[in-house]
C-alpha cells in the first residue's frame, strides 16, 4: 500500500472512528458502524475531468452508505463542488509532502440510501409482521379450539343427562273439561230444536 492510502487509512481510522474493513481495486472500504463507507482513491500524475467523473460514477454505483473520493491537491480544479454536495459525495484531498496533516475532508458525504439497507429493512418488517400473524394466528386457534372443546363438552353433559334420568311416563290426554256453556241444559236444548225443528 502506498504512502497516501496509508495516509487515508490512518485519518478515517484514527481521526474519524472507522474501523479499516480493506480494499476492493483502487476503493478503500471502512465500517462505520453498521454502515460501510466506500473511499475511491485516484491519485494521478495529470488529472483528466472525464476520468475523474467516470470514477465518480463508478463510486456512486457502488452502494455504500457514506462514499468519498480522495485526490491529491492538484485535482481540485476539476471538482465541481455543486456536484459533489448535489450527490452527496464527499470529497478529501491528500498532500503525503504534509504527512498525517495532509489529509483534509473538503466536502463531507452525505449518508447515502443503499439498496441492501433497503432490503434488510425489507426482510426485517417482512419478518416482524410474519411473526406476529403467526401469534395472532396461534392465540385465534386456541381460542376458537376451547371454545369448540367447550361447546362439545356441554353437548356430551346434556346427552349423559338425558340417559341417566328415567323419562316421566308421557299423561295420557284428558279430554277437555266441558265448560259451562256446553254442559248448559238450556244450551241443549236449543241445539237440539234448531236441528229438529227447522
Amino acid at each position: 500500500m502506498d504512502l497516501p492510502k496509508l495516509l487515508l487509512v490512518k485519518f478515517f481510522s484514527e481521526t474519524l472512528g472507522m474501523r479499516y474493513a480493506g480494499e476492493s481495486g483502487w476503493v478503500l472500504l471502512f465500517d462505520e458502524g453498521l454502515n460501510r463507507v466506500a473511499v475511491g482513491v485516484y491519485l494521478a500524475e495529470v488529472y483528466e475531468e472525464a476520468e475523474m467523473y467516470k470514477r465518480v460514477g463508478e463510486l456512486l454505483g457502488l452502494g455504500a452508505s457514506k462514499i468519498f473520493l480522495a485526490v491529491l491537491p492538484e485535482a481540485m480544479p476539476f471538482v465541481d463542488p455543486r456536484y459533489f454536495k448535489s450527490q452527496g459525495l464527499g470529497l478529501v484531498v491528500v498532500d503525503p509532502s504534509k504527512g498525517p496533516e495532509g489529509v483534509e475532508i473538503k466536502i463531507f458525504a452525505k449518508p447515502r440510501p443503499t439498496p441492501q439497507a433497503d432490503l434488510g429493512r425489507a426482510d426485517a418488517v417482512r419478518t416482524a409482521l410474519m411473526e406476529y400473524v403467526n401469534s395472532q394466528l396461534k392465540k385465534l386457534e386456541e381460542t376458537l379450539y376451547e371454545k369448540l372443546k367447550r361447546y362439545v363438552d356441554q353437548r356430551l353433559e346434556e346427552i349423559k343427562r338425558r340417559e341417566t334420568t328415567p323419562e316421566s311416563p308421557r299423561a295420557e290426554p284428558q279430554p277437555a273439561a266441558p265448560s259451562s256453556v256446553a254442559e248448559n241444559e238450556w244450551v241443549r236444548i236449543l241445539r237440539s230444536r234448531g236441528r229438529g225443528g227447522s
